[in-house]
C-alpha cells in the first residue's frame, strides 16, 4: 500500500487596514510518491484530482446540454465527476458515487477518497498520513 502524506501551513496574513485584523491562510501539500502536489484545499475533490491526475488521467471539462462536468480519461477508460454545491457524484459506465465534497472527519475523508480511488479510477488504496 502507498502512503500520501498531508501536511497543512498556517500563514498569519494582516488584513490590510486599520478595521482588518489577522487573516489565517491555510495551505495543503500532498506528498505522494516523493513528489509534492500543492492543495486548493483539504477536499474530496481536491484530493482526487491531485492524485489521479499523478497516476496519469487526463482532465477535460465538457458541456452538456442540461450541465457541465468534468471527464477524467486514460486510454479508453473514463470517469464522470459532475459537482453541485458541496455535493459530488462520481460514476463510469457500471458505478456511481455520491457523496460531500467537505468533510471535517479526516478518516471519513480518507475512506470516501479512497472508496473512489478504489471503485471508479482502479487505482491502490493509500495509506494517508497527516
Amino acid at each position: 500500500m502507498k502512503k500520501a502524506k498531508i501536511t497543512k501551513t498556517v500563514n498569519l496574513l494582516e488584513g490590510g487596514c486599520n478595521v482588518c485584523g489577522i487573516i489565517e491562510d491555510e495551505n495543503y501539500t500532498l506528498l505522494l510518491d516523493e513528489q509534492a502536489m500543492a492543495l486548493e484545499e483539504l477536499t474530496v475533490n481536491a484530493l482526487i484530482t491531485a492524485i489521479v491526475l499523478k497516476n496519469g488521467y487526463k482532465r477535460e471539462y465538457e458541456m452538456d446540454v442540461i450541465d457541465d462536468y468534468t471527464l477524467y480519461k486514460k486510454a479508453d477508460y473514463h470517469v464522470t465527476l459532475k459537482e453541485e454545491y458541496n455535493f459530488l457524484t462520481y460514476s463510469n459506465d457500471e458505478t456511481k458515487i455520491e457523496t460531500k465534497d467537505q468533510i471535517l472527519d479526516k478518516v471519513e475523508l480518507t475512506k470516501t477518497v479512497n472508496e473512489i480511488l478504489i471503485t471508479l479510477f482502479k487505482l491502490e488504496e493509500l495509506s494517508f498520513e497527516f
